[in-house]
């Protein structure tokens, strides 16, 4: 089988996506990178060896896929890039309007468009998601709490897509501001939520990495049989039971779902790289087989960035 020829478009998270490629071997290769021409791009082009090139419009015939990692700024690189008929990973956060005309643009080319939430494919984020669906089975859940920041709302909504079944009924409003953090509540589809968001006071989001920040990620979902708690993005995960489900009694009050203890900074980068390069095998698949994974239909993605945006507005 041909190694597929993967362009990667911006270089500062795009670092990130050219560590990813390389632990598919020879199943892929790096043909090129897009960005402005910074002295960062002219150096990461000589590093691995490939063009820099500086526009859509200057590309080469041939390439397969392009991982966008250029945010919301990308948006009109990456509709060139779909009407050049490239495949495309793009990184989240996106607005509904980009949203409904890249996946028009994709289906139009018979083309792929995935959106990488990434932080879903992170251990702890697939153990908390896969003991949900498991306690969904019997009941569904009757509350969620989320602390969240403005930057890590989107990759937040979409581990809770996976699994609530949708977000279509979706309904909030502001109840208190405290400190750096707003209180919403509302339904999230048809479940109660609560959550609470840190910003600026002016609105504006801190800078990416800003220590700052005080959380990345907590969530929780109670059901009538438990709590189910993803304390972070890194973990743990802990399952406490309902005290007054009796059914329970011999059972232990806490079991602990998923835990890291050797996890550190270093291992957590690792984990992060090999989540992107799990995003990028999901789009080859798709490429190939035509096997679109969980959290790539278009109804999916149009649900996670239209509550995405309609939480966004009210902060």
């Amino acid at each position: 089988m041909n190694p597929l020829r993967v362009l990667v478009c911006g270089t500062n998270y795009g670092r990130v996506y050219i560590e990813s490629i390389a632990l598919g071997g020879t199943s892929y290769r790096l043909v090129g990178i897009l960005a402005r021409g910074s002295a960062r791009s002219q150096h990461l082009a000589l590093e691995y060896g490939v063009p820099l090139y500086r526009g859509v419009e200057n590309l080469p015939a041939g390439i397969d896929m392009a991982c966008a990692a250029m945010g919301a700024s990308g948006c009109d690189v990456i509709r060139d890039l779909l009407a050049r008929g490239i495949h495309v990973l793009c990184e989240h956060p996106q607005k509904p309007e980009f949203l409904n005309s890249a996946l028009h643009t994709a289906a139009s080319h018979n083309l792929c468009f995935h959106v990488n939430g990434h932080f879903s494919d992170l251990p702890a984020a697939q153990a908390f998601v896969g003991y949900c669906l498991r306690e969904s089975a019997a009941r569904v859940p009757s509350f969620v709490d989320v602390t969240a920041t403005d930057r890590s709302l989107y990759a937040t909504l979409d581990i809770l897509r996976r699994v609530l079944p949708s977000f279509v009924r979706s309904r909030f409003q502001v109840t208190s501001r405290l400190g750096q953090f707003m209180i919403i509540q509302g339904l999230l589809g048809d479940v109660p939520a609560t959550f609470q968001i840190q910003r600026r006071a002016d609105g504006r989001a801190l800078p990416d990495g800003s220590p700052s920040y005080l959380v990345d990620h907590r969530i929780e979902v109670g059901f009538p049989s438990g709590i189910l708690s993803m304390l972070s993005m890194n973990g743990p995960v802990v399952w406490n039971v309902n005290l007054n489900c009796r059914k329970y009694c011999q059972e232990p009050l806490i079991a602990v779902v998923q835990e890291d203890r050797t996890l550190c900074a270093e291992l957590l980068a690792r984990q992060r790289i090999s989540a992107n390069f799990r995003a990028i095998e999901a789009l080859a698949k798709d490429i190939r087989e035509s096997i679109k994974p969980v959290g790539q239909e278009p109804h999916y993605l149009l649900d996670v960035s239209d509550t995405w945006l309609a939480l966004s507005d009210l902060l």
